[in-house]
């Protein structure tokens, strides 16, 4: 998974969703949570409203997926399993192989690796606040049908 800067501007939505002519041009998709070992990460303890608002969106709204799974690459104390699975209110979520997607208030589009979670809950990533508001509202995106992702 590469790195990408918090609210630059997705490398591959372009060709992924606008083929089909949505969303509409203009329509701003930026990145959030793209972490990397030699990058440095704005960081804070994680509210539990937003941890429960975004393991829902990962468990339950995950898009644009991978074939096979992404592993965090960041340091651990313990080794970590070969697949990161997250699990929050009883539910369990394979995290690493797909991205989550919510609007912001303005209506730009912010995608993020579910691996997001993880960053969140376990390095204490403080994502951009669009996005913590945007999660919290739980403003998923959801694609058209004819956009099979």
């Amino acid at each position: 998974m590469p790195y990408l800067q918090d609210l630059a501007t997705h490398p591959r939505f372009d060709a992924i969703c606008r083929i089909k002519g949505w969303p509409p041009p203009g329509t701003p998709a930026l990145t959030v949570g793209w972490l990397a070992p030699e990058h440095e990460f704005p960081t804070a303890l994680p509210d539990g409203a937003f941890l429960d608002a975004l393991f829902y969106l990962c468990a339950h709204h995950s898009i644009i997926r991978t074939r096979g799974f992404h592993n965090c690459l960041l340091p651990h104390a313990t080794m970590t399993a070969p697949i990161c699975i997250a699990h929050r209110g009883g539910e369990e979520a394979r995290l690493g192989s797909a991205e989550i997607g919510v609007v912001g208030a303005g209506g730009e589009l912010l995608l993020a690796p579910n691996l997001v979670f993880h960053y969140v809950e376990g390095h204490h990533y403080r994502p951009p606040d669009i996005f913590i508001e945007a999660v919290l509202a739980r403003r998923a995106l959801v694609l058209p049908a004819d956009i099979p992702l």
